[in-house]
This record gives C-alpha cells, sequence and structure tokens, in this order.
C-alpha cells in the first residue's frame, strides 16, 4: 500500500467516524485484502483467515464512531485483525485441549481396582455419616440430590439445603478428620 492509498483510506475512515455512511464502501474496499492478508500469515489457514479478516471488519465498522483522525486508520484497522486471529488461536487450542482430555477419560471407562476399593470405602463413610444426621436434614441432601425437579428452587429450601450441608460437614470432620 503506498501512501496515498493509506490517505483515501484515511480519509474515508475519518468521514466514515463522522457518520459519512457513504465512506463505507471505500473504507471496506480497501482494507478486506489488507486485513485478509494480515491473518493469512498469521494464522496459516485462509478459511480461518477470512472468518478473522471479516470479523475484524465487522468490528471495526461498529466501532467507527470511536475513531480518533490523529490515529493511522490502517495501523488501528490491523488491531482489530491481531486481536481476531489470537482469539481464533486461543479457541483452536482450547478445542485441541478439550479433544485431549475427552480422549483421556474415554480410554478406561472401567474403574481400577484400587479405585473400586477408595469409592466403596468413601461410600461406606458418606452413608455413616449421612445416618447421623437428623432425619430432615437427610431428607433435604436426598431431595437436593435429585435434582431441582423434586427439590424445588424456593429461599426456604436453599436455606434447609445450606444448613444440612454445613451439619453434614461438621459430622464428617467430626468422624473423619479435617482435611486441612
Amino acid at each position: 500500500m503506498d501512501a496515498s492509498q493509506r490517505d483515501q483510506v484515511q480519509l474515508a475512515m475519518t468521514a466514515l467516524a463522522e457518520g459519512d455512511r457513504s465512506a463505507f464502501r471505500p473504507v471496506f474496499t480497501a482494507l478486506w485484502a489488507i486485513l485478509l492478508r494480515f491473518s493469512e500469515r498469521a494464522l496459516h489457514d485462509a478459511d480461518l483467515a477470512q472468518d478473522a479478516a471479516q470479523a475484524a471488519l465487522m468490528k471495526l465498522l461498529l466501532h467507527a464512531a470511536e475513531f480518533q483522525p490523529e490515529r493511522d486508520a490502517v495501523s488501528w484497522a490491523l488491531g482489530f485483525a491481531a486481536f481476531e486471529c489470537l482469539s481464533l488461536r486461543n479457541r483452536s487450542r482450547r478445542r485441541q485441549e478439550a479433544g485431549a482430555e475427552g480422549l483421556a477419560t474415554v480410554a478406561g471407562s472401567d474403574p481400577s481396582p484400587e479405585e473400586a476399593v477408595i469409592r466403596e470405602d468413601l461410600r461406606a463413610a458418606a452413608t455413616e455419616v449421612l445416618g447421623s444426621l437428623r432425619p430432615v436434614d437427610a431428607e433435604t441432601l436426598d431431595l437436593a440430590f435429585a435434582g431441582p425437579r423434586r427439590a424445588g428452587s424456593g429461599p426456604a429450601f436453599r436455606k434447609r439445603l445450606q444448613r444440612a450441608l454445613e451439619r453434614l460437614r461438621a459430622a464428617w470432620r467430626h468422624t473423619h478428620g479435617s482435611p486441612d
């Protein structure tokens, strides 16, 4: 992009910021190729680059009224594109991490013998502690574990549940000690 093209983009962006809707097309036409090329270099994927460039232009046009004429319009547009490229990379990385975690949990669906013994010991300890609670507290916890349809969601039930959980924690600490 030469200096005269850059000046034209600057003038068009300034006009758009001042409310001149006819400046929309010159801004879009001048910046699309620049943002697309920048996004392709940043992402190394033509499809993702188009998505990033499109989102960057959309956000730029949505925030056109905030443009300050003393700033460089091309640099401002590249800032939007850089943010979109970074967002797409992060989203892709999170998807890959989630996929890898999902595969790790699918691999071993049956618990190991050690996990089964631990789970059974915990279940027995929880049953023992629940048996030491008042019947009203045990019933409240049972309703809460049954799900929101049976339990209700009123403030009175939530307070009963809070108190029952506090008593359950206290009984657990009394019986099995604190994990501090």
